[in-house]
């Protein structure tokens, strides 16, 4: 089980609910095991909030939140786990049926990453070969990655946001200079054994944060030694973090682990950004990026 805690009661009920299309206050999850497992979720982008001045929890794909029970809880199906944990009294086989195993510990059942593009590029995995551009609302997941294969003027852009991973052609218009294929990774190595094993650049796409940029430090361009990795950054991110009213998660960020422990002048191609956001106290997300296209003629 992913930092020793399993789901509560209420916190599978509150799943439940989400996975129905609900937006819950985000007050509801405020106990301290719940309030540690939302955290959780949310790290890994399974579960978003609203940006409202009341806050609301949402779910951007249920796909995604089913795969991440039943990897990271070995919770296959909610409901019969909710079932499970209601009784009072119950057998190591009924366990053992709702979960991984009869202690619930963490399962891993996936073992690959996310890959789409708006662009009709094509891959061969074990010599067949078969298009990377997925049918509209749909992703391709690549488990037998280890003998896939990609041309190499193809540039990998890692996305951290799921939802912005759903939506990526509508922000297409930021790169028209590269052939770009879209990674979400999964939680696990296998994407980093991926690309450690392709020749193609990295590009990073995330949220002009301190948090994001840490992220890509330590699970990228650490791991991806000798290959050419860069932090995507629009023409205007200045005017964009200047004018951005977003001090709050400036602030929050600081008492990340990852941020306190980087010295950020030691990576020459974030320089710039790291010094608008600390000179600024102000941080912006890369859905700003989406609406901007309204401007594109």
């Amino acid at each position: 089980m992913t930092n020793g805690n399993k789901l509560t009661l209420s916190y599978s009920k509150l799943l439940q609910r989400l996975l129905l299309g609900e937006k819950i206050p985000e007050k509801l999850f405020s106990s301290g095991i719940n309030k540690s497992l939302l955290q959780q979720f949310a790290d890994e982008n399974i579960l978003l909030t609203t940006r409202q001045r009341t806050k609301y929890v949402y779910c951007s794909s249920a796909d995604n939140l089913h795969i991440f029970l039943s990897q990271q809880f070995g919770i296959t199906d909610l409901e019969k786990y909710i079932q499970f944990l209601e009784k009072e009294e119950t057998t190591r086989a009924e366990a053992t049926e709702n979960a991984s195993n009869s202690k619930h510990k963490k399962g891993r059942i996936f073992n690959g990453f996310f890959l789409k593009t708006y662009l009709p590029f094509t891959a061969k995995i074990e010599n067949q070969i078969f298009p990377l551009q997925p049918v509209t609302g749909t992703w391709i997941y690549i488990e037998n990655y280890k003998t896939l294969e990609i041309d190499n003027d193809l540039t990998i852009v890692g996305v951290e946001n799921t939802e912005t991973f759903t939506f990526v052609e509508n922000y297409k218009h930021h790169f028209t200079d590269i052939k770009p294929l879209f990674l979400l990774r999964y939680n696990n190595n296998s994407y980093i054994e991926w690309l450690q094993k392709i020749p193609n650049n990295y590009l990073h796409f995330g949220d002009f944060d301190l948090s994001a940029i840490a992220i890509y430090i330590t699970e990228f361009k650490n791991k991806l030694k000798n290959k050419d990795c860069k932090f995507f950054m629009p023409e205007n991110i200045e005017e964009l973090i200047i004018s951005s009213k977003n001090k709050k998660d400036y602030l929050k960020q600081l008492n990340d682990k990852r941020v306190k422990g980087l010295n950020f002048k030691e990576h020459n191609e974030v320089n710039k950004l790291v010094e608008l956001i600390q000179s600024n106290k102000r941080t912006v997300e890369q859905e700003i990026l989406m609406k901007s296209k309204i401007h594109i003629p």
